[in-house]
């Protein structure tokens, strides 16, 4: 209620604390602890009590419940929703295969600190902020190493305590532009510094899960690289020895794989000469399949 009176309809997710203890209620979701029309309708009831019916348009307060539901359904009738060659939502994007690449991202040592505190808080706790989540999947995907987002979810199906089969699958297939998208384009893709920094600019995230970088100043935590020799040696951490050096050159792979992306983005519609069906959705008869609509659900415009 204090959240909302402040004009905050999601407090933890547009500015999130990373370092205070979870408030995220997605495990008791997941686990059925909590009803989840029980928690829809409350969050409604308390919105409601505050704003009278005056719902400001950009209030989406339940707008993440809605895309745990949107994801259930379009899972419901396709038991290959975690799959690629054979689930009919899913571009078929020809992702990299690099072993040493996805060892080090499962061991938070890509180079990159945000990136690296986050993988380890889910190695050591089973849970990390949506936020985390997503920038961890991107950096994984279309935004740094082009690995294959199945790799990804079945690595976060395995250590999340709040693991969802839907959930987990449907943001991977949306994180890597894989469904979910109007438009493929990665012409706009977070940079895991200065998304980090923004989250949390202080740095302690990163001190607290990466304790090598302990000692770095506000100004170098983010970007440990850029610090001279000196300061490392003074901070007791050596980049290349004590601390990773970045796998990749964000600026550079990002710039690679937008090209990718929109060469397979013409490639596709060359070839169907349409959406693929996993965008707008392409017609009526998939909107019908796939939120499992009888035949008498059928209407036609006169």
């Amino acid at each position: 209620m204090d959240a909302f009176s402040s004009g905050y309809f999601q407090p933890n997710q547009s500015r999130p604390n990373l370092l205070g203890p979870a408030m995220s209620l997605s495990a008791a979701l997941a686990l059925g602890v909590i009803s989840v029309r029980k928690f829809y309708w409350s969050l409604r009831e308390a919105f409601e009590k505050v704003y009278k019916g005056n719902l400001p348009f950009w209030h989406h307060v339940t707008g993440q419940l809605l895309w745990r539901e949107y994801f259930y359904v379009m899972s419901r009738r396709n038991p290959e929703f975690d799959k690629i060659d054979t689930n009919p939502i899913c571009l078929k994007i020809k992702w990299y295969n690099n072993e040493e690449w996805f060892q080090k991202w499962k061991d938070g040592m890509t180079g990159y600190p945000f990136i690296d505190a986050a993988m380890r808080q889910l190695n050591q706790e089973g849970w990390m902020h949506h936020s985390a989540r997503n920038a961890a999947a991107l950096f994984f995907s279309r935004g740094d190493l082009w690995l294959n987002w199945m790799d990804g979810a079945r690595y976060f199906a395995e250590k999340l305590i709040d693991s969802d089969w839907s959930v987990n699958v449907g943001n991977w297939l949306w994180v890597s532009s894989s469904a979910f998208e109007r438009v493929l384009n990665c012409s706009s893709c977070i940079s895991p510094v200065t998304f980090g920094r923004r989250l949390e600019p202080s740095g302690d995230y990163i001190r607290r899960y990466v304790p090598e970088l302990l000692n770095f100043s506000f100004e170098y935590i983010h970007e440990p690289w850029k610090a001279p020799l000196e300061i490392q040696e003074k901070a007791r951490c050596i980049v290349g020895k004590d601390y990773p050096e970045r796998m990749v050159i964000h600026e550079e792979v990002a710039r690679d794989n937008q090209q990718l992306m929109l060469d397979f983005r013409r490639q596709t519609l060359v070839k169907l000469k349409r959406a693929p069906p996993h965008c707008h959705p392409s017609d009526e008869k998939e909107i019908y399949h796939f939120f499992w609509m009888h035949e008498e659900c059928y209407h036609t415009h006169a």
